[in-house]
Order: C-alpha cells, then sequence, then structure tokens
C-alpha cells in the first residue's frame, strides 16, 4: 500500500458517520485539555513570578519542596490506576465498569494515607527546623491528596466514556483559586502558610465539580461487578513502575548535569527544557482524549491515524520555536542564547514523544503492560549511560541529542513489536 493509498483509506475513515462524531469528541476533549493546561501553566508561571519577586528565598524553595512532595506523594497513592481504569471502562460492559470504579477507590485512599502519613513524617524529621510553616500547616498542605484521588477515579471514569470538558473547567477552576491565593499573598492579604493551606479546598471544589459531572454519567440500576482485586494491584503495580521509570527517564538529566557541569550549565538547560515542556503540554490532553478510543477498538487503522495526524500538528510549533529560538531564549536573558542549539535537539524530540506517547497508550490498550516496561527500564539505561558519558563533554547540547536519540529507539523497538500484534481493522462481528 502506497502513502497516497494509506491517507486515502485514513480520510474514508474519518468521514464515515461514526468516524466524523469519534473525530469530533477527540478534538473538542483534546482542544479543551489543552486549553485549560496551557492557561493553567501561565497562571502558574505569572504566580511563581510576583512570589518571587515578593517572598525571601527560603520561602521559595519551601514552595518547590512542598510541591515536589505532593506530586511525589500523588503519584504513589495513584498507583498507576489511572489507564487501567479507563482501559476497563471503556472496553467494558457498564457493570464492569463500575465494578473497576468502585474497587480502586478503597486501594487509592490506602495508599494515599501510606504516602500522605509517609511524607509528613519524612518533611518533619529532615526539614522541620527549615520550613516556614508549622508541622499542622505541611499536614494540611498534604492532606489535599484525598480529594485529588477522589478525583483522578472519577476522571478516569469520565475519560473512558469521552467527557473531558467537565475535567478541563474543574482543572481550570482550581487553578484560579490558587492563582488567587498567591496574589492575596503577594499584596500581603494572606500568609505563606495561609496560601498552603488553600491547595485542599481547591482540591475539593475541583473534586465537587467532577463529582456532579460523575454522577450524571452513573447507570445506577447497574450491579457492579467487581474484579480480582490482586490482579488489579499487580496490574496497578507494573503501570505505577513504568510511571516512576518514565519519571526518571525525563528528569535524570538534569541530575547529571547538575554534577557533570555545574549548575549554570543546569540553569540554561532547564530554561530549554521549560520551552520543550510546554509544547508537550500541547498534546497532553489529546492523548488523553484517544485513549477510551483505543481501549475499544485498538487496530492498526486508528493507530496509524493517530501516528500521521499527531506529529504532523505538533511539527508546526516546533518548526517555529526551532526558526525563533533566538530571540525567544533572549527574552528570558542573553546568557541562554547558549541553549539554542540544545532548543533544536528538544524541538526536533516533540513529534516523537508524542508518537511514543501514542504507542505507549496502544501498548496499554493491548493489554502488553509488561513489553511497555522492559522497553522503558531499557531507555532509564541507556539514557543515562548516554548522559554521563556524553554530557561532560559536550555539556546541554549532549543532554538534548540523547533524548531525542532514545526517542528515536523507542520508536523503532515498540512499533513493530506493537503493529505485529495489533489487528488491521475492527472485528465487527
Amino acid at each position: 500500500m502506497t502513502e497516497v493509498d494509506a491517507t486515502r483509506e485514513i480520510l474514508e475513515i474519518e468521514l464515515t458517520p461514526e468516524g466524523d462524531g469519534s473525530t469530533l469528541r477527540f478534538v473538542s476533549n483534546g482542544s479543551a485539555m489543552a486549553v485549560a493546561n496551557l492557561i493553567g501553566r501561565g497562571l502558574g508561571y505569572i504566580s511563581i513570578v510576583l512570589m518571587a519577586r515578593r517572598l525571601a528565598v527560603p520561602y521559595m524553595g519551601a514552595y518547590a519542596l512542598l510541591y515536589t512532595t505532593s506530586i511525589l506523594v500523588e503519584l504513589v497513592a495513584n498507583l498507576g490506576l489511572d489507564k487501567l481504569l479507563m482501559r476497563e471502562i471503556a472496553g467494558s460492559t457498564s457493570a464492569v465498569g463500575e465494578g473497576y470504579f468502585w474497587s480502586a477507590l478503597p486501594i487509592r485512599f490506602a495508599m494515599a494515607t501510606v504516602s500522605w502519613a509517609a511524607a509528613w513524617g519524612l518533611l518533619m524529621t529532615f526539614f522541620r527546623q527549615e520550613l516556614p510553616v508549622s508541622p499542622v500547616t505541611a499536614g494540611i498542605f498534604l492532606a489535599m491528596i484525598f480529594p485529588v484521588i477522589a478525583t483522578r477515579n472519577c476522571e478516569a471514569f469520565l475519560t473512558a466514556h469521552e467527557k473531558l470538558i467537565p475535567i478541563a473547567f474543574s482543572q481550570f477552576v482550581e487553578r484560579v483559586l490558587m492563582f488567587a491565593a498567591a496574589m492575596l499573598l503577594v499584596t500581603g492579604k494572606l500568609s505563606f502558610g495561609g496560601m498552603m493551606s488553600v491547595a485542599p479546598l481547591a482540591a475539593l471544589v475541583r473534586m465537587i465539580i467532577i463529582a456532579v459531572s460523575t454522577r450524571r454519567e452513573w447507570i445506577f440500576n447497574e450491579v457492579p461487578i467487581h474484579p480480582n482485586l490482586r490482579k488489579l494491584m499487580r496490574e496497578g503495580t507494573e503501570l505505577f513502575l513504568i510511571e516512576v521509570l518514565a519519571l526518571v527517564y525525563f528528569r535524570s538529566d538534569v541530575f547529571v548535569m547538575a554534577k557533570m557541569r555545574g549548575l549554570a550549565d543546569t540553569g540554561i538547560y532547564q530554561i530549554a527544557y521549560k520551552i520543550f515542556d510546554v509544547c508537550l503540554s500541547l498534546f497532553a490532553g489529546f492523548l488523553q482524549a484517544a485513549f477510551p478510543g483505543m481501549a475499544r477498538n485498538n487496530t492498526k487503522e486508528r493507530l496509524r491515524r493517530h501516528l500521521l495526524i499527531g506529529p504532523l500538528l505538533l511539527s508546526v510549533p516546533a518548526v517555529g520555536i526551532i526558526l525563533l529560538r533566538h530571540p525567544l531564549l533572549d527574552t528570558f536573558h542573553k546568557q541562554y542564547a547558549s541553549g539554542s542549539t540544545a532548543l533544536v535537539w528538544l524541538m526536533l524530540t516533540v513529534p516523537l514523544v508524542y508518537m511514543n506517547s501514542t504507542l505507549a497508550n496502544a501498548t496499554i490498550a493491548a493489554k502488553r503492560v509488561r513489553l511497555l516496561g522492559l522497553l522503558a527500564l531499557l531507555l532509564v539505561i541507556m539514557n543515562v549511560g548516554l548522559d554521563i558519558a556524553l554530557i561532560p563533554r559536550w555539556g546541554i547540547n549532549a543532554a538534548a541529542f540523547v533524548t531525542f536519540f532514545c526517542e528515536i529507539f523507542s520508536t523503532i523497538a515498540l512499533a513493530p513489536l506493537l503493529l505485529r500484534a495489533m489487528p488491521p481493522v475492527r472485528n465487527e462481528a
């Protein structure tokens, strides 16, 4: 089949009534998530800039420490259940989907309790004297994990039913509330501890919005069919380990850079990486919107469609940033212009990250999680090894190139294995 034939076939699929409705939902859901994500990030950056001008440096360090801790708490509490719930709810009957929903909720709460207590204990053990907030305030801030994990359970349910607009709206509301708290801090109307205590309240508001939306989609006359808890825990743990490996894969270069080239080079690389991160946020919502369809119809025709359209669209902002990289980096400070070559490599990586994220979603939908785990482990070893070997000589350019190279390797390794195991078209029977 030629490329022209393949494109014609894809367009024919898209123009069917079913394909047209599916595409419309995908575009609207993905766009809503992308807009909410970009606005939220913008409000976050404005807050940090204004807070940095208003607060002493130790307070900004405490802010970073507390929020980093909350991210790790949420990672542990989630236990990789998001994608698992989306897959099973989207691909099963409503009774089975509701069974997964109710079975996952106590697991999340148990893990949240353990991770909250462990994180608070470690903070009080190692940073009690340094933190400019009381132990009670730190505990209240970290307690936002409880509404957050309930929200994520509901968000998985809504995503499986392709209802992402309420998710985008709730996340937007939460970020607006935190932005308002930061502005009250900057204007002297709220203390630092008071601002941090607003976080669980904002998370609670987000949870209420999502819970109301979930109730509208719920089928109340169904008797839930509960899954095997041991299997649920095993599959969730496998996905959790993959998430941990992905975190190490994308962030290990910062630690290698700081150790081998110093904090100055690390700072320059971080600015280039922040721009890269904004580009990644453009398609995160589209990946989430595409996953339920994969769970229901995980075929070569659908995968090829996403692999063709996504990278093509993302090439537009990537090329634009490459062409404007010098004035863009100069807006931060002239010293950051030395990161222009690294930024080129990172922008070339953006379409590849989309392709590999799509392949990873298809692998999870095909229930080949262990294959994904083995590849993630190999990529971490390769990424760290190449960083250690190349960064001492070529610095930030090496770090960016290694990311690009590893993404190419991931595509070459995963795509043939996955496509071989997938049916070419949907089985209508």
